[in-house]
């Protein structure tokens, strides 16, 4: 991937390993939500989030020049993303932004006007428009063959309501909320199609390929959930297990979906799921991992985790991250349990909350770098948008096929 040599470098905290910081806006910074792509396959352009000011829009950044460009100008009122964000204003609808990597066109919900626009012309155009009564809840998705988009909806006028009276403590919603719609809308023939309707609901829908997807989660669990573009018919993936482990983050690639298990009285595991087979095998991760997040490889060859260290704290209020977070990479698994591990960047402050404050971490197209967000080492108070090189990093051993 070829990057504007006038991007500055630094040096990740311990370990030392390059960093490129990619952004210099004032306030926050974050690529689209790290379950979906967010460059384009070529890798010459990023999109990502702007929030200052109390308004987010949509940036794009030509990684080989260095000029950024605003690409939306919404003007929705109500961005919040409940109950995983934090209010930021005006603007996109926060964390459901898609990027076509096949037509190389961004998807924004501006309320209920159903846009996107062009990358290479900026032209911006409406798709279609959701009935004024329906509210778009999720972090969506587009098919890899570029044909659909596959979105999340929910009754505009009892949405709230359910949240709140359903959140817990840590900000997890479980309510038997009514009538959540997983829809697609295809980008050629306009066909519009309801794949599954439920009484809870569905915080994120990812595409395994080109007609089938995974989606979470039910109502009184985490976990994943597996339908095709067909639609009428959804089926259970990984559910808690005996131990008290449920599914948090999950990601697709070419290998399985990979993922991380919360809550367990076994610790915090990582696993790799077949959707098909339902096969899927699991494993330990180190005692001093806490909240964790699976990066995402989309080729599942490199195991790596965002890690907020155990005793972390967590602002109610303000949600303000005052923890410690780190990035490991498994080097070489054995089933006995003496893996090996490698730090890739010691503790790096965030600031903010909810989504747009956590690393996120991804492989880019070119799987010399991950991608990832982090605090301005100059601005503190900020967030910015930087790539790690990883360009020396082996595939992770010891992983079995499922």
């Amino acid at each position: 991937m070829k990057l504007f040599e006038g991007f500055s470098t630094l040096s990740a905290p311990e370990t030392g390993r390059r960093v490129v910081q990619l952004t210099h806006l004032p306030g926050f910074n974050y690529p689209l939500y790290y379950f979906i792509p967010t460059m384009t396959m070529d890798g010459r352009y990023l999109v990502f989030h702007h929030a200052h000011e109390e308004q987010v829009q949509l940036h794009r950044l030509d990684l080989h020049t260095g000029e950024q460009v605003q690409l939306t100008h919404a003007t929705a009122e109500n961005t919040l993303w409940y109950p995983w964000c934090v209010d930021k204003g005006s603007g996109v609808l926060d964390h459901r932004s898609v990027l076509n990597q096949t037509r190389r066109e961004v998807i924004y919900f501006d309320d209920c006007e159903v846009r996107c626009v062009s990358l290479d012309s900026l032209n911006d155009r409406r798709l279609f428009r959701l009935p004024d009564d329906r509210l778009a809840i999720g972090q969506n998705c587009v098919t890899p063959d570029g044909q659909w988009l596959v979105y999340i909806h929910h009754d505009r006028a009892t949405f709230l309501v359910d949240m709140m009276a359903s959140a817990s403590p840590h900000g997890h919603s479980r309510c038997l909320s009514k009538g959540t719609v997983l829809a697609a809308y295809h980008f050629e023939t306009q066909e519009h199609r309801e794949l599954v309707r439920i009484n809870s609901p569905i915080h994120h829908v990812l595409p395994w390929d080109d007609q089938h997807v995974v989606f979470c989660h039910p109502a009184t669990e985490n976990g994943m959930l597996w339908t095709s573009l067909t639609g009428g018919w959804y089926t259970h993936l990984r559910t808690q297990d005996a131990a008290g482990g449920c599914v948090c983050h999950y990601l697709a690639t070419r290998r399985g979906l990979a993922y991380e298990v919360l809550g367990s009285s076994e610790g915090v595991l990582a696993g790799m799921y077949n959707p098909f087979s339902h096969k899927r095998y699991e494993f330990v991760l180190p005692e001093y991992f806490g909240y964790a997040h699976t990066g995402w490889d989309p080729q599942g060859r490199l195991w790596f985790f965002e890690n907020q260290q155990r005793g972390s704290k967590r602002s109610a209020e303000t949600l303000d991250i005052e923890g410690v977070h780190d990035m490991h990479f498994l080097q070489a698994h054995h089933r006995n349990g003496t893996d090996t591990w490698v730090k890739l960047i010691g503790h790096w402050l965030t600031y903010g909350g909810g989504q747009s404050s956590h690393f996120h971490p991804q492989v880019t197209p070119d799987r010399q770098w991950i991608l990832f967000t982090a605090g301005d080492p100059e601005h503190p108070g900020w967030n910015q948008i930087f790539l790690l090189d990883i360009a020396d990093l082996p595939e992770t051993q010891g992983i079995p096929e499922v």
